[in-house]
């Protein structure tokens, strides 16, 4: 039994950074003559807009290389963070890769974190990663100069709670629930849609919390 299994069987679930759950890479950067042929790239918008990604949601085109779709990859359970916007309010918000996309790469406007663990579900990250206590810790780290920008770095100090599979299942199967309703209420009064969404962001951050071991 390893320490994170321990610590889960003694605690209920274990704590640990994104450092060490996760490889942070910076995406590819390519003249503007390169785009709207070739394989598809997850670019800032598509992070920014979606909580999870699939082929769906991906529409922009690049024209690579072979080497730079090894070397600037997306693969399920990817998680990809808005590297840089004009507040910091914008930057650092998350997406995950819910399905394999056929030589995928990311743009230089992204950072991927790349799991290097089998402890995270990828719909829980899609979650937990949105939460408002992560969000503060990405705000709270982000340098402003003429824009923001956060880093990997920077990013590899959030912490995450590393629960059971069965544990993060349950969490998955509540929020997609919720986020239906919400969602199916996305056409009703404007006031009514922003109270749920509250309700929302209310369960999503008290199901997401977990305090640090001592």
């Amino acid at each position: 039994m390893n320490a994170i299994k321990l610590i889960q069987y003694v605690f209920g679930y274990a704590i640990a950074s994104v450092g060490t759950l996760f490889e942070i890479k910076n995406g590819l950067n390519k003249g503007k003559e390169a785009f709207g042929k070739g394989t598809p790239i997850i670019n800032f918008t598509d992070v920014y807009n979606h909580r999870y990604l699939n082929h769906n949601f991906i529409k922009g085109l690049v024209d690579v290389t072979d080497d730079e779709i090894k070397r600037y990859s997306a693969k399920k359970g990817d998680v990809f963070f808005t590297r840089t916007s004009e507040t910091k309010e914008d930057i650092g918000m998350s997406s995950t890769l819910i399905e394999d996309i056929p030589d995928c790469v990311f743009s230089g406007f992204v950072l991927r974190a790349r799991p290097i663990t089998d402890y995270l579900l990828p719909k829980f990250c899609s979650y937990y990663f949105s939460t408002t206590a992560v969000r503060n810790v990405i705000i709270r780290y982000a340098s402003v100069t003429t824009r923001a920008t956060t880093t990997g770095p920077k990013l590899s100090k959030i912490m995450v709670p590393i629960l059971p599979i069965e544990e993060q299942e349950r969490i998955v199967s509540i929020l997609d629930r919720f986020d239906k309703l919400c969602n199916d209420l996305s056409t009703g009064l404007p006031a009514e849609i922003e109270a749920r969404q509250k309700q929302y962001e209310y369960y999503r951050d008290k199901l997401l919390t977990f305090k640090e071991k001592q």
